[in-house]
């Protein structure tokens, strides 16, 4: 039923858009890729494991810690492998940040092993059946949360001081400096925000599969660059737009043609976007989507 394919689509697209803002707001602010980003996603879904099964949380306060947790590896992030080569290379820091991903994917193999582990959510596994369409109370709560946290980031980009302050970063760092932003405080922020949403994203995705795995990291984060590439790099609305299109594309595409079309087709659709509309659906640059 293409309603169910629709919701599926629509529930895995929401997670790789939480995954590409966080590489967006970084790139808007700094034209500089955090490439630990998609392990800082695989740490979100362990920290939600240590949450319910070492300390026996609720899964609302397993949420929380597991935005907190990612938060703060983000700010370590960025004062470890961003701030002390500031201006030196461009490569440092995106160098930098592939050993930062790969010390914590080393140290979440370490503690947890190398395989997935099960995950006890203590959401009773219910199901709401409406004709032939089936969705349970897992997908419902993956697609409530992402979708209100994509609509909390775009309130905050467009409405509040801090947003302003990241549009003009953004656009002229020295400039936003002259009329008083702390610009230092302000990447710092974007650094914090973005892999709080990761964090995010690592437990919704742990969620959805009933573990959490170590290896997913790398994979799910590279689609998530392919995804911001093509809704517009810098572009928040692009990420969150272009990440819906590449989930609902995949999954109808296994659903109705082939499972292994469906690993091509988010890499078909970047390829198309580089040769014909290079800049992305809607425009590259926080400023620009941030101005209009």
């Amino acid at each position: 039923m293409i309603l169910q394919q629709l919701i599926n689509g629509l529930m895995l697209g929401s997670m790789y858009s939480l995954i590409a803002i966080g590489y967006t707001l970084v790139f808007g602010l700094l034209n500089l890729l955090n490439l630990a980003h998609g392990e800082v996603f695989m740490f979100g879904g362990f920290i939600a494991l240590f949450a319910l099964t070492s300390v026996a949380l609720p899964l609302w306060a397993a949420f929380l810690l597991s935005i907190a947790g990612a938060g703060i590896l983000g700010l370590a992030v960025e004062r470890i492998c961003f701030r002390p080569i500031k201006g030196q290379s461009q490569m440092a820091p995106v160098l930098s940040t592939i050993a930062f991903g790969i010390i914590l994917v080393d140290i979440t193999r370490h503690i947890w092993g190398t395989e997935p582990v099960q995950l006890s959510t203590g959401i009773e596994l219910v199901s709401i059946k409406v004709g032939d369409l089936l969705v349970s109370a897992i997908q419902i709560v993956i697609l409530i949360v992402a979708i209100a946290l994509m609509l909390l980031l775009d309130y905050l980009i467009r409405s509040t001081k801090l947003g302003a302050a990241m549009r003009a970063v953004a656009e002229q760092p020295t400039v936003a400096r002259l009329l008083g932003v702390d610009v230092q405080r302000t990447v710092s922020m974007a650094f914090v925000i973005s892999s709080a949403l990761a964090g995010a994203a690592g437990i919704l995705w742990a969620l959805k599969l009933g573990m959490a795995d170590p290896n997913v990291g790398f994979s799910l984060g590279l689609k998530s660059l392919a995804v911001m590439v093509i809704g517009g790099l810098g572009n928040v609305r692009g990420a969150m737009v272009g990440g819906l299109i590449v989930g609902m594309t995949e999954v109808l595409t296994s659903a109705y043609a082939s499972a292994i079309l469906a690993n091509l087709v988010v890499w078909l659709i970047l390829v198309l976007i580089l040769l014909f509309r290079p800049s992305g659906l809607f425009g590259s640059r926080l400023q620009v989507e941030g101005s209009r």
